[in-house]
C-alpha cells in the first residue's frame, strides 16, 4: 500500500498543473488549429478548406508586410532589453545602502496594466500638448508627432514595451548574478581587470543559461506584442506598426474570418517555438 502511495504522489503533484496545461494551453492551440482548417465566420465553420487559409495568407501581401513589421520589431526590441536588463542588472547588484528601494522601483512597471501605461505615453507623445514636445520646444525644436511618423511610431512601442518588461528581466538576471561567487571579480581587481572587463569576460560567460532565457522570452514578447500597438497607433500609420498579432484582430474580429485569424495564430506559435529551438540549440553548443 505504501509502495502503492509513493508511485502515485508524483502523479498527484503534477496533476493540477498539467489540469491546467491542458485547459488553457493545449485546447487553445488545438482548437486553433481545428478553426484554421476550416472557412469559419462569426456563426461557425461554414466549410473544411484544409490548408487553404494557410495558402492564402502566403499569398496576401499583408500577411507578409505584418511578418516584416513584427520581425523589424523584434530585432530592436531584443537587443535592447537584453543589454539594457544587462547593465541595470549589474548596477542593481551592487551591495548599498537602500538598493532595495531601487531594485523595487525597476520591478514597478511589469504591474502596472499595458492599457494604462500606453495610455499614459500617448499623452506623454500628444503632439503640441505633450510633455515630450515640451522639451523639445523648450531647446527651441520643432514638435514631432513620433507615434504618427512612419519609421518611429515602430520604435516608440518598442521603448514602451521594453518600459514594462525590463523589470522582470533584470529580477531574472539578479538571480543569475546571485550564484556568480564574489572571488572571481576580487581575483580579476587583483590583477588589474576594470569594470568593463569584469562583465565581458566574468558575467556575461557566466550569465549564458540565463541570457538565453532572457532572449527566449523577449522574442516571444516580441511575437506576442498587441496591447501597446492596439491603444498607441492602431496598426498605422500607413500599416508601418501592424503586426501580426494586430492582423490577427483585424481579420478575427473586424472581418470575422476567424478560419485565417486561427491560421496566424498557428503561425505564429510556430515562429515563436522554432526561434526558441534554434536558441536553445545555439546556446547549447556554445556553453
Amino acid at each position: 500500500m505504501s509502495r502503492l502511495r509513493s508511485t502515485l504522489f508524483p502523479y498527484l503533484l503534477a496533476g493540477p498543473y498539467v489540469a491546467l496545461f491542458a485547459v488553457f494551453v493545449a485546447y487553445p492551440v488545438g482548437r486553433a488549429l481545428y478553426m484554421s482548417l476550416f472557412d469559419w465566420g462569426i456563426f461557425g465553420p461554414n466549410a473544411f478548406v484544409g490548408l487553404g487559409n494557410y495558402a492564402s495568407l502566403l499569398g496576401d501581401s499583408r500577411f507578409w508586410k505584418s511578418f516584416w513589421v513584427t520581425s523589424g520589431f523584434a530585432a530592436m526590441y531584443v537587443p535592447m532589453i537584453t543589454v539594457i536588463s544587462l547593465v541595470l542588472a549589474v548596477m542593481l547588484h551592487r551591495k548599498l545602502p537602500g538598493i532595495g528601494i531601487f531594485r523595487t522601483a525597476f520591478f514597478l512597471p511589469i504591474v502596472i496594466n499595458v492599457a494604462v501605461a500606453a495610455i499614459a505615453f500617448n499623452w506623454l507623445f500628444e503632439p503640441n500638448i505633450g510633455t515630450i514636445d515640451k522639451v523639445l520646444s523648450f531647446f527651441g525644436l520643432p514638435g514631432q508627432n513620433l507615434l504618427q511618423t512612419p519609421g518611429w511610431s515602430l520604435f516608440v512601442v518598442s521603448l514602451v514595451t521594453l518600459w514594462i518588461n525590463v523589470g522582470f528581466m533584470v529580477i531574472i538576471l539578479l538571480a543569475g548574478l546571485e550564484n556568480i561567487p564574489d572571488e572571481l571579480y576580487e581575483a580579476a581587481r587583483l590583477d588589474g581587470s576594470t569594470a568593463l572587463q569584469d562583465l565581458v569576460l566574468i558575467t556575461v560567460p557566466l550569465l549564458r543559461p540565463i541570457l538565453l532565457i532572457v532572449v527566449v522570452l523577449s522574442i516571444v514578447q516580441a511575437f506576442q506584442i498587441f496591447g501597446e500597438v492596439l491603444i498607441m497607433t492602431q496598426g498605422g500609420p500607413f500599416g508601418s506598426t501592424t503586426v501580426l498579432t494586430m492582423l490577427l484582430y483585424e481579420e478575427g474580429f473586424q472581418r470575422f474570418a476567424l478560419g485565417r485569424a486561427a491560421a496566424i495564430g498557428v503561425v505564429i506559435t510556430i515562429v515563436i517555438a522554432t526561434l526558441s529551438f534554434i536558441q536553445f540549440r545555439f546556446f547549447r553548443r556554445e556553453a
